[in-house]
């Protein structure tokens, strides 16, 4: 199937002074990263906090330009479109298309505004509906995603965080997009909340037809909701695989620690657990040669410390490790049986 988005070879520096007369210095957040989403599919990227998850939605959706790469929405019906060789004005039609739901649903809604106004800001830019069709367009999405007609007067500190989440997600869909990129949209919320939200998001896929890009740290949420996941380690990606083939059968050593994570009902089956990790994540500024994974990987070899290995095709995924093939690592099955529900 054609991908409706792919990101290709995509890079992402950031350069920036230590005080006022020192050197310039430069972080890779992202370093050659290359995936690509289906029509209706839901694709995860986790990672742990500095991997590069946040960076590379916001560069898709153009809040900050990249460095190298591309990124390439094939519209139905249209011919493909570089969306990094657009600039502001080219890029504006296609904001319709790619919307964006933020971590902090507090943070990311305009105190001083109104709900109403909050979603209808949107339809007012692209100017795609005003008065009484406005108004109906807006009522009609909140009431999708459970906020009642009475309440969209209000303003949002007089909502829960999960209200303010719906909002949000409100706001992302008004324009009737194909594709919503979700960064950590569920990690602030409580974990009753989170199944409330998890549920609206796959109605509202189903309803709309739509295909998301769901960024987070926690497997239990992805195992929920993707089809299919992206492992990211210092701006990297080290696996990309079928959702239920990474949890059965992990290639890459770093998922296997992500999935060592998981919490464990069972104390004695707990105390059991490798010690799968060693050492803290890097510094961005001093990223390790070879395989970016090595200094904290239990398998690691002389090689691992001067080749860099490339992602290619082991079994129904795609790994960036020279030994993926002959490691048996443990999946979250074999320790935590788990199911795809979320309560």
């Amino acid at each position: 199937m054609t991908a409706l988005l792919s990101v290709e070879n995509l890079s992402k520096t950031f350069t920036f002074r230590s005080g006022w007369f020192g050197p310039p210095q430069s972080l890779d957040a992202l370093s050659d990263v290359s995936l690509s989403v289906a029509p209706g599919e839901t694709l995860a990227i986790v990672g742990e906090s500095g991997c590069g998850k946040t960076t590379l939605g916001r560069c898709i959706v153009k809040a900050m330009p990249v460095s190298a790469g591309k990124v390439v929405y094939r519209p139905q019906g249209y011919a493909p479109v570089e969306l990094t060789a657009l600039d502001k004005r080219a890029m504006k039609p296609w904001r319709r298309d790619i919307r964006m739901i933020f971590q902090d649903p507090m943070s990311s809604l305009n105190p001083n505004m109104r709900v109403f106004d909050i979603v209808a800001e949107p339809l007012r830019i692209h100017k795609v509906a005003r008065g009484r069709a406005l108004e109906e367009k807006v009522v009609e999405v909140l009431g999708k995603v459970g906020i009642a007609p009475d309440a969209i007067g209000r303003y949002p500190h007089a909502f829960s965080g999960g209200q303010r989440q719906r909002i949000g997600i409100a706001r992302a869909l008004v324009l009737d997009p194909k594709l919503v990129i979700a960064d950590e949209a569920v990690s602030a919320l409580d974990v009753s909340i989170q199944a409330q939200v998890l549920n609206l998001l796959e109605d509202l896929k189903g309803e709309f037809g739509l295909t998301y890009i769901f960024i987070s740290h926690d497997l239990g949420v992805v195992n929920y909701i993707a089809d299919r996941v992206v492992v990211m380690y210092l701006g990297h990606v080290v696996e990309d695989a079928p959702t239920e083939t990474l949890f059965e059968r992990p290639r890459h050593p770093y998922t296997e620690v992500l999935l060592e994570a998981l919490p464990i009902a069972d104390p004695t089956r707990r105390n059991k657990r490798e010690k799968a990790v060693r050492g803290e994540i890097p510094y961005l500024g001093n990223r390790p040669t070879g395989c970016p994974f090595h200094t904290r990987c239990r398998f690691a070899e002389d090689r691992c410390r001067t080749d860099k290995p490339a992602l290619r095709k082991v079994g129904q995924a795609e790994v960036a490790c020279h030994f993926a093939e002959s490691l048996e690592l443990k999946g979250a099955y074999a320790e935590a049986p788990m199911t795809r529900t979320f309560a």
